[in-house]
């Protein structure tokens, strides 16, 4: 399975997504840091800062801005590494090895998994490292992290997991209709679900939602592979 994930990563030529993904971050780090210290929220006439009240620290926005962005690009991987294969006819060279269909599938999933997972580990950590560093400026907002936590490491971690997981339910969605633009539109729709209010529910501060949408995401990623022997290739 490793040998696979590797091919995966070479054959799809990687390193530029890992550039894309280093300017993501730096444009994130940058407009967080300007957010944060730049005074660029701050209404000139009250002196006050204007933002809402579910966004009121850096954390929340941190997470809010590299969620959204990492989401749309998991899926926008798994589309490039899976959907846009079997549309090229590069799923029927693969299809053609003497391996399951299944082992390739899964392994082209994970292979955007832990890519995309670690990318936007370490680019959180970034940006939190940059603000924390800063600390001595004056701030429009709190912080609302301790980098000295181990519970803060462990926070980012699940998060992360979560996001990049999330991104299985595009995936089964574009690949069902067959069709690159529907995974990734799915993707704003899915991270719309997860940080918009109903009625008096704020659905970004409950816990219940992320956790039933990551069980969704695992049963879709389970049929994005369990019928693959048998389908047609598109």
């Amino acid at each position: 399975m490793w040998k696979l994930i590797r091919m995966e990563w070479k054959k799809n030529h990687t390193k530029k997504y890992m550039i894309r993904q280093a300017i993501v971050i730096a444009v994130l780090g940058l407009l967080l840091f300007a957010l944060c210290y730049g005074g660029i929220t701050v209404d000139p006439e009250t002196g006050l800062t204007e933002s809402a009240p579910e966004i009121e620290t850096m954390a929340v926005q941190i997470d809010l801005f590299t969620n959204l962005t990492f989401l749309i690009f998991t899926s926008v991987m798994l589309s490039s590494f899976i959907i846009s294969a079997y549309k090229n006819k590069t799923q029927s060279l693969m299809f053609s090895y003497p391996i399951p269909r299944k082992k390739i599938i899964l392994s082209q999933m994970l292979a955007v998994w832990i890519f995309c997972g670690a990318a936007l580990f370490i680019g959180k950590l970034l940006i939190y490292l940059l603000l924390a560093s800063a600390s001595g400026l004056k701030a429009d907002f709190p912080l609302g992290y301790d980098m000295t936590s181990i519970s803060f490491y462990i926070q980012v971690l699940l998060k992360t997991v979560l996001t990049v997981t999330l991104a299985f339910i595009p995936l089964y969605i574009g690949k069902l209709m067959k069709s690159s633009k529907a995974a990734i539109i799915s993707s704003f729709l899915l991270f719309s679900v997860m940080n918009g209010t109903i009625g008096d529910l704020t659905l970004r501060g409950n816990t219940f939602l992320p956790v039933c949408l990551f069980g969704v995401s695992l049963i879709c990623g389970f049929f994005t592979v369990h019928n693959v022997e048998k389908e047609d290739v598109m």
